[in-house]
């Protein structure tokens, strides 16, 4: 943001993912069982022509809640809501395309299912801060990075029945309410 780029797209906080700071979050809050997958922000790159990327860094990392947040997420960010897997898609804006519409966009990166791993008992922050991901030299004036899944609907670990009693569903895809709701902290995007 602080070159100019612009974020647009879905859910809260939508300035604080490109903002270079990981104590803001952006996240999507839909209502339980909501599919969380396709979720994201699309960002146009800062400039006036098409930048060649190499590489993206991401941070899943939560913070505390914060009554002041100005994007709107005031409530306490549960772990089970961080991201956990993403895609970044690009586009090329040209005279005939303005990257308004999901058509104009083409994958470029699908990131490994567990790259912000967790395991049992719950996600924790060292495993959720920011990490560089190289994608396939991309040249694109606007980026999209697309949610595949959170640490709640991704993650083998807290998926399915985990206990003996059938009347305490385990299962977070289904049995949580947070399991609609997805976030992010951070999403940097670099030419070289």
């Amino acid at each position: 943001a602080a070159a100019g780029a612009t974020a647009s797209g879905d859910g809260v906080g939508l300035g604080a993912l490109i903002d270079d700071d990981e104590a803001t979050t952006w996240a999507y809050l839909g209502a339980q069982a909501e599919p969380v997958a396709g979720k994201g922000v699309t960002v146009r790159l800062a400039g006036d022509r098409p930048q060649q990327v190499r590489r993206v860094q991401v941070s899943a990392l939560l913070r505390p809640a914060d009554a002041q947040d100005p994007g709107g997420d005031t409530q306490t960010q549960n772990r089970f809501t961080a991201l956990r897997s993403f895609r970044i898609l690009a586009c090329t804006a040209s005279a005939t395309v303005d990257c308004s519409q999901a058509k104009d966009y083409r994958r470029v990166y699908t990131s490994p299912r567990d790259a912000f791993p967790a395991a049992r008992p719950r996600p924790v922050a060292p495993n959720l801060t920011m990490r560089s991901f190289t994608i396939p030299r991309t040249t694109a004036t606007h980026l999209r990075l697309e949610v595949a899944a959170s640490q709640c609907t991704g993650n083998p670990d807290y998926a399915g029945q985990q206990t003996n009693d059938p009347n305490v569903p385990t299962d977070c895809t289904t049995g949580s309410a947070i399991s609609g709701q997805v976030r992010a902290a951070d999403f940097q995007v670099f030419t070289h």
